[in-house]
């Protein structure tokens, strides 16, 4: 790993559908709940330790795959899951509720939102798009350049573009999330990685971290005289262990 995966407060995760954005955003929120380590987010100051990591899921565009599934696992893990379906079983459309903004607001543990990447799931996170800029956000935008949208430059700056225009939220920096699944092979997890690379040049933005799932740990190429710990990457890696398993797996 190069570096550490950035922190912060209140983390956005989007991405179009087949990006690998709920995996994404249950390993960061996990990573949290370690890093926090019972201190809580201000480093444990506070009269009370809280600890661990809200995930709130506001993905409505995939109902199949929704972080909320796993939600008492996660639990176990130290994230706590807010979602639509869990505060209401039969509320599909995450109206503004006390529970979900209260989650937003609260000032002791990190928050990670797992939002959809089209207009309808843009549209859930705008709803709260002014608590979410009081306090201070980061928005990553996870791309996976072997699926449709985001496989050209164009396709990802109109994605992009819809994303903030519905969300009324500005996305921070790119997710390199390069990989076919159970068909990836490291030529392929590098050649679209560099290629992510290139759409983050010119689109003026960051790479936060890179997506990699742990059974590839020991494949990347590693490193250098200067640096025998570095990674393939010049970025930090977020090791990714699947939570969603697709049906013909």
């Amino acid at each position: 790993m190069n570096g550490r995966v950035p922190y912060a407060d209140t983390v956005i995760v989007t991405g179009r559908f087949g990006s690998g954005k709920s995996e994404t955003a249950i390993n960061y929120a996990l990573h949290l709940a370690r890093r926090t380590n019972g201190k809580g987010r201000r480093g444990g100051n506070r009269s009370h330790k809280a600890t661990g990591t809200i995930l709130i899921d506001l993905d409505i565009v995939t109902p199949y795959f929704r972080s909320r599934e796993t939600a008492d696992r996660l639990q176990d893990l130290g994230v706590r899951v807010v979602a639509p379906a869990l505060i209401g079983q039969h509320l599909d459309t995450p109206a503004i509720t006390p529970e979900i903004l209260g989650a937003i607001e609260q000032p002791d543990l990190p928050v990670v939102l797992d939002v959809g990447g089209d207009k309808q799931g843009a549209r859930a996170l705008g709803q709260y798009s002014a608590a979410i800029s009081r306090k201070g956000y980061a928005m990553h935008f996870v791309v996976n350049p072997y699926r449709p949208f985001t496989d050209t430059l164009d396709g990802l700056r109109g994605s992009i573009a819809e994303i903030e225009a519905s969300a009324r939220l500005q996305v921070s920096s790119l997710v390199s999330n390069p990989n076919l699944i159970g068909e990836t092979t490291l030529e392929q997890i590098l050649e679209g990685h560099a290629k992510i690379e290139e759409f983050a040049e010119s689109l003026g933005l960051p790479i936060a971290f890179v997506c990699v799932e742990r059974h590839w740990l020991d494949t990347l190429p590693t490193g250098t005289p200067d640096d025998p710990t570095s990674t393939a990457f010049d970025q930090p890696v977020l090791v990714l262990d699947r939570h969603f398993v697709m049906s013909w797996e």
